[in-house]
């Protein structure tokens, strides 16, 4: 069971690194907005803190995202599955996907890993699944060969 160790670990990484970005964007563009001055071009300030505080809107957005995918990383457990579950690696005849957060392809020893949300498209195609069902994917028909 190495390999759901370390894609576990990598999930926790990148999202601990994403939440770290995005306090500091908040951090920058709330000072960004407590520094600036009203200029003698008042229409340009309005816009110029408009444009700030959309900003801080989309992250504070995203950061309530990483918190959830946080929350659900914690609830992952690494144990053996026999159907396709929250923590689950799953090889297909086309693919390996690793159940847990939306995040994209992590390459390890070789081998290429999706790591889907059980609530993306795909991974709620493939949630209670076991080895020898298929699920088609935006045309493309793929067979589980092993859950694990």
């Amino acid at each position: 069971m190495e390999i759901k160790d370390v894609l576990y670990k990598v999930c926790l990484q990148r999202n601990n690194a994403r939440l770290d970005e995005i306090n500091h964007a908040i951090g920058q563009s709330q000072e960004a907005i407590e520094n600036d001055t009203k200029s003698s071009a008042g229409d340009k300030y309005e816009t110029t803190r408009e444009m700030i505080q959309q900003d801080l809107n989309r992250f504070h957005d995203q950061l309530a995202q990483a918190k959830v995918d946080e929350h659900l990383l914690h609830q992952i457990d690494l144990g053996a599955k026999l159907t396709v579950a929250l923590g689950a690696v799953v090889l297909t005849d086309r693919a390996f996907y690793f159940i847990a957060i939306s995040l994209g392809r992590i390459e390890y020893n070789g081998d290429v890993y999706m790591v889907v949300s059980p609530s993306s498209p795909i991974g709620a195609l493939m949630l209670g699944k076991s080895t020898g069902d298929s699920i088609t994917f935006n045309g493309i028909s793929q067979t589980i060969v092993q859950v694990f």
